[in-house]
């Protein structure tokens, strides 16, 4: 049973980094246990940058919750396998409010500041230089980019059903699928000239009011 959940788990992932554009390709998936990890989904940027954007960073938080919403949307309920995940897109959401200030709601400007402790090692100092209203507004600002994540990731398992289910077979049968394999899943949807046929993937919004 957890082999399988970790199919669905990581074939989630893997699928909803397939439809968003901002996110890397897919190079690899595998179900073959790797330390306190069941599986993984390994995703690789097609060419070297230094820069990250918002919307990289949005379609990111939507891939790492690709494995829990497959998890629900397969079994009906949820392992602690997605427990990493959440970490990361809790920890993206917050940097993209409070450090990168890519957030329209509360505007171009960081919140905390961010203290080295040398005399501590590597351990890290927050002090906080916002009121209780505005870290009100920040949680809030948080929950909306996770929760249209979560909203994003649902619709393309719920529509992509039969594509999670063949990643699902292979990856059952023979525990990895590669890069190449992994796009040939969806050959069929690219036409005589080369383009994809693929549903449109809303963009994420920017305006919590929206």
């Amino acid at each position: 049973r957890e082999r399988k959940i970790t199919a669905y788990h990581e074939a989630g992932h893997a699928l909803v980094a397939h439809r968003l554009p901002h996110a890397d390709p897919v190079h690899k998936i595998s179900i073959v246990s790797r330390g306190h990890a069941g599986g993984y989904t390994m995703q690789l940027p097609t060419e070297d940058r230094k820069l990250g954007s918002r919307l990289e960073f949005l379609d990111n938080i939507a891939v790492s919750l690709g494995g829990l919403v497959a998890e629900r949307e397969i079994f009906g309920d949820i392992t602690t396998g997605p427990s990493n995940d959440l970490q990361k897109a809790t920890k993206l959401a917050k940097s993209i409010v409070t450090e990168y200030g890519m957030s329209d709601s509360l505007g171009p400007r960081t919140f905390g500041e961010r203290e080295e402790m040398i005399f501590l090692g590597r351990e890290i100092h927050e002090q906080r230089d916002y009121s209780d209203q505005t870290a009100e507004k920040i949680d809030l600002e948080m929950n909306r980019i996770i929760a249209e994540a979560l909203e994003r990731a649902t619709t393309i398992i719920r529509d992509d059903r039969v594509k999670l289910e063949t990643i699902v077979a292979i990856l059952l049968k023979q525990e990895k699928i590669e890069k190449e394999e992994f796009e040939a899943i969806f050959a069929d949807e690219t036409d005589e000239n080369g383009t994809k046929n693929t549903a449109a993937i809303a963009e994420p919004t920017t305006d919590a009011s929206r």
